[in-house]
């Protein structure tokens, strides 16, 4: 569960107004539950990730496109 209000806010829009959603978010979440940071995926710890975080944004879009 992302606490952060604009990501429920657009988890709500998406189906609601049939835009499709790349949901990062949720994978990043499931990141923290296995025990591993989202900083260890960033170039400067805090928001710009690394290869394998841009992994996890491609990896989300590619969701869309089965």
């Amino acid at each position: 569960h992302d606490p952060r209000p604009y990501v429920a806010g657009l988890r709500e829009f998406g189906p609601e107004h049939k835009v499709a959603l790349a949901d990062a978010s949720l994978r990043y979440g499931r990141l923290w539950r296995q025990g591993i940071p989202c900083s260890a995926l960033m170039l400067n710890s805090i928001n710009h990730p690394d290869a394998r975080g841009m992994k996890i944004f491609a990896d989300a879009l590619m969701e869309l496109f089965p």
